[in-house]
């Protein structure tokens, strides 16, 4: 969880960055991220990181699956209303692949080639192959 602390320390250091796993919402939980949202919100950088979100955001570069300036946003970079109601999914959950064909299906014309008959011959030494080198 965030520190409570929130002063902002030397050289303009937002408090977000002394422990960033608690403004992901791919990790942790809604009351780690309800703290980093209140130590967003007491944060003297706050204006400033306010004006970046909306910059990126006009641009195309929103935030994604993160608290940014005390607004969470989901993975799809829409802001999260409500971080109780906010589910997490695993990065390799995904749905499996299912092809749909909407027209007629392809036929082929031509048969598909013979398979090469392969013979196992036993009992019989190989022959040294000819490498071309020592």
């Amino acid at each position: 969880m965030p520190s409570s602390k929130v002063s902002a320390p030397a050289g303009n250091r937002p408090p977000c960055a002394d422990g960033p796993d608690d403004w992901d919402l791919d990790v942790g939980n809604p009351e780690s991220w309800r703290s980093a949202v209140r130590t967003c919100a007491a944060c003297p950088l706050l204006a400033e990181c306010s004006q970046l979100a909306q910059a990126l955001t006009a641009r195309g570069d929103g935030p994604r699956a993160m608290i940014w300036a005390g607004v969470a946003y989901d993975s799809a970079g829409r802001v999260v209303e409500n971080l109780d109601r906010h589910r997490t999914t695993p990065l390799d959950h995904k749905r499996p692949l299912r092809i749909i064909r909407t027209g007629a299906r392809p036929v082929c014309t031509e048969p598909a080639p013979a398979t090469p008959r392969r013979r196992i011959v036993l009992g019989r030494r190989l022959r040294p192959a000819a490498t071309g080198g020592c």
